[in-house]
């Protein structure tokens, strides 16, 4: 009698907490750089990070705008899946690394200019101790802004992507836009 009841007691508990169990718990960082952008409705609260730059290309500098105050960090994935920190406070650097803009400072920051061809940033990878180049091949670069930028559901940070060619625009290409 002590046998079944010890046995059904953990049994009943296991049939019970299966319903609770959750479908995909986890979200890579590569899922969120390819989860399509989320449509805001008009319930939903604005914007905490946007560009109006599409497409830039190589040397080109364009504006990411923000709704202060900011979350304490920003980073980017390239088109390849890697990660960069672009924003962190500044006592959590080691070696050369060094965020772009303080978080201290970022806070209150409405906009911050990204050049292309200059952006550095710590590529979060282990034994690498200084920035390094982020703009280095074409594709679709996300931009993410949190108070945690390793969370397991997207909805806890801000994201935008930008178009990147990894070559100069071509005169011809410059003059259709300024035609428009």
């Amino acid at each position: 009698m002590k046998v079944a009841i010890s046995l059904s007691i953990p049994l009943a508990a296991i049939f019970l907490a299966t319903p609770w169990k959750t479908q995909n718990p986890t979200v890579s960082i590569t899922q969120l750089a390819q989860a399509p952008a989320p449509v805001a409705e008009a319930s939903e609260r604005p914007a905490k990070i946007w560009t109006d730059a599409a497409t830039v290309y190589k040397g080109e500098s364009f504006v990411l705008r923000f709704s202060a105050p900011n979350a304490p960090y920003l980073g980017i994935i390239d088109p390849n899946g890697r990660f960069f920190y672009v924003v962190f406070p500044r006592e959590n650097a080691e070696g050369k690394l060094t965020p772009l803009v303080d978080s201290e400072r970022f806070a209150t920051m409405t906009s911050l200019n990204i050049h292309t061809g200059q952006l550095k940033a710590d590529p979060y990878t282990y034994g690498i101790y200084e920035n390094q180049p982020v703009f280095t091949c074409s594709g679709a670069y996300t931009f993410i802004l949190g108070e945690n930028l390793h969370v397991d559901d997207p909805a806890l940070v801000s994201s935008v992507r930008v178009q990147y060619v990894h070559r100069p625009r071509s005169s011809a290409s410059a003059s259709t836009v300024a035609m428009n």
